[in-house]
């Protein structure tokens, strides 16, 4: 059986949905969707974790390359001042996938934030339910 991060994340989203859209979710419901949340979250942040090591692993690829094509610049003759910005201009392409990887992880990490404030939503709501039952029975 394959993992895919995909589903996972149309699984999250489903279950967001659901929780938005039901009025009154009887507790057992509820719980079971807390529970698929919390589980699925997870496995979503170790899906973030690992798109935030891809984030830096290009960040310091294009650090290094950049300080490289500096280096090489520096000895070829070229000024300091002058070779710093001309490295830059030669590492564009690393700087591009860098900011990529840079706007993935972000977007990651909102989701899954903002996954977890539907999960603590439905953790408070559930604690809640939990209240009003025990209210009942005395």
């Amino acid at each position: 059986m394959s993992f895919s991060y995909s589903q996972v994340i149309k699984d999250i989203g489903e279950i967001i949905n659901w929780y938005h859209k039901t009025k009154l979710p009887l507790p057992d419901v509820l719980m079971d969707q807390y529970r698929a949340l919390t589980t699925l979250l997870c496995s979503y942040a170790a899906y973030a974790a690992d798109i935030k090591d891809e984030y830096n692993v290009k960040y310091f690829m294009r650090k290094i390359g950049m300080l490289r094509e500096q280096q090489n610049l520096i000895k070829t003759g070229l000024a300091v001042n002058k070779a710093e910005i001309e490295s830059l201009l030669a590492t564009e392409d690393q700087f591009n996938l860098e900011q990529a990887a840079e706007a993935e992880a972000y977007r990651v990490d909102l989701f899954l934030r903002q996954a977890n404030k539907v999960a603590d939503c439905m953790r408070s709501h559930l604690s809640l339910i939990k209240k009003e039952i025990e209210n009942e029975n005395n």
